[in-house]
């Protein structure tokens, strides 16, 4: 069975609605999008603006004179600074180990006795132990052995070591006593100038 419809135009109709609606909503459609195409277009525009007006005012401020002597005299001090730098480390480990010197040598003379005059004062030094060497002379064994202890007792010394002690006598003076003291350091200062 067949059904036939007598109501042609409402159909037709229907139809052609429907077509105007989708149409309709196409055109909306292709609207929106351009208006929001326009507006992202819009936005990516003023965005650039900005950005160049910014790199307008970045490409001014680079082009100052006064930075360019700034930046000229920061790269030269980064050479000489490259240059130099070695050459300040080694006087501050000279400077150190000069400071090292003074206060073994100020250490020393407070640790003498009265009886007991120091005649050389000399330096031994190996790869991995340094020493010094103290000839003088005293009135008498005891002033040694009280010079030995007071260096024992000093921060940058080890236990001092008696190389010799020879009692000279003379005709009308007193005799007295020629001694050398070895007291091995510590550490072994200015080797890192190497």
């Amino acid at each position: 069975m067949t059904v036939c419809d007598i109501n042609l135009i409402a159909t037709r109709r229907a139809q052609k609605q429907r077509a105007m609606t989708v149409m309709r909503c196409v055109v909306y459609t292709l609207i929106a999008v351009l208006v929001g195409v326009g507006m992202v277009y819009a936005k990516l525009w003023v965005t650039t603006r900005l950005v160049q007006g910014q790199i307008a005012e970045m490409q001014a401020r680079l082009s100052d004179p006064a930075l360019a002597g700034a930046i000229d005299r920061i790269q030269f001090l980064e050479t000489n600074i490259a240059d130099f730098g070695p050459r300040v480390t080694l006087l501050e480990k000279v400077h150190d180990s000069e400071d090292a010197w003074i206060r073994i040598l100020r250490d020393s003379s407070a640790a003498i006795p009265s009886g007991v005059w120091i005649s050389q004062l000399t330096s031994r030094h190996g790869d991995k132990e340094q020493s010094l060497v103290l000839r003088g002379s005293a009135y008498n064994q005891r002033d040694i052995g009280e010079f030995m202890l007071q260096l024992e007792d000093l921060a940058w010394s080890e236990v001092p070591k008696l190389g010799y002690t020879q009692v000279k006598t003379g005709g009308r003076q007193q005799s007295v006593v020629d001694f050398e003291v070895t007291v091995p350091l510590n550490r072994v200062i200015g080797s890192e100038l190497r």
